[in-house]
């Protein structure tokens, strides 16, 4: 009976489930990205936020991350802004696998420089 209990409240909570609280890191094209989810609320559909930063500082410096998590479906995505625009807008998709999301990087700039078109990513846990 004890652990029936112990496995309802790990169910009802979500301790248990899909934690993506930490620093993820990836590359791509030119791009170092570092996510860092600061918090996670569990419902039906898992809610993150935190902060989004990268190396392009003319493009994008750090900005409020927003998340969801679905199952093993990742989105974060950030509207930032760096020296040389005024508004990037970053986002990433993928697979939660454990220590790994695997997906897409896409950003989005009214400075052309900063765009970068859909690009596979995997962003590890540090």
């Amino acid at each position: 009976m004890k652990k029936w209990v112990a496995c309802m409240a790990i169910a009802v909570c979500g301790c248990g489930g899909n934690n993506l609280v930490g620093t993820w890191k990836g590359s791509v094209t030119g791009w170092d990205v570092t996510v860092n989810v600061k918090e996670q609320v569990s419902s039906s559909v898992v809610v993150m936020t935190g902060v989004l930063s990268t190396n392009k500082a003319t493009c994008f410096n750090n900005a409020t991350l927003s998340g969801s998590l679905a199952e093993t479906s990742v989105e974060f995505g950030a509207v930032g802004s760096g020296s040389q625009s005024s508004d990037t807008v970053i986002q990433i998709d993928g697979e939660y696998d454990g220590d790994e999301i695997k997906g897409y990087f896409e950003a989005v700039s009214i400075t052309n420089a900063c765009n970068q078109a859909r690009t596979p990513i995997t962003l590890t846990r540090q």
